[in-house]
């Protein structure tokens, strides 16, 4: 089975910086979540948790332009890589899902970690298509570079449209 895994879709990331192709990157995240909805799978938010996003706060909130519904599996994380002193492991195992879609935020940070940690615990990833972004001036290379990155890893990119 399959899940979508979307990582630090935040306000305290989303709406105090400007992300690049913010639009882009919203609609791409919305649409991969009703893909997996009408095939009935698995959606699960990642929630970082430090100085700036203190749990609990507007800033920790999910942003409310993403569809996120109340059954929605959520995580809370303080490492990079979401599988990283969390449960997301066992959910996954319980749930019998072995291929997972991340997105979310940052391309070369969390999303990146994610993506390599998930590769390394024994998962078959997928990266969001333009369902990753950054803030940097240098966005887009970042972007590049972590696509290129990960598909040296043999990570490749879906798009839902």
């Amino acid at each position: 089975m399959k899940a979508l895994i979307l990582i630090d879709i935040q306000n305290g990331l989303t709406k105090k910086k400007t992300l690049y192709k913010e639009n882009l990157f919203i609609s791409s995240i919305n649409l991969a979540i009703k893909a997996f909805r009408n095939l009935k799978l698995k959606v699960v938010f990642i929630q970082h948790n430090n100085h700036q996003l203190k749990f609990g706060t507007y800033d920790w909130r999910i942003d409310d332009r993403i569809d996120r519904l109340e059954n929605d599996i959520t995580i809370q994380k303080n490492h990079g890589n979401a599988f990283h002193n969390t449960d997301l492991k066992q959910i996954l195992i319980d749930f019998n899902i072995d291929s997972i879609v991340i997105g979310g935020l940052v391309s070369h940070g969390c999303v990146k970690a994610t993506c390599l940690g998930g590769l390394a615990e024994g998962f078959e990833i997928k990266l969001l298509r333009n369902g990753h972004t950054s803030w940097n001036k240098d966005a887009q290379a970042k972007i590049d570079d972590t696509e290129t990155e990960l598909l040296n890893a043999g990570i490749h990119t879906i798009e839902f449209s």
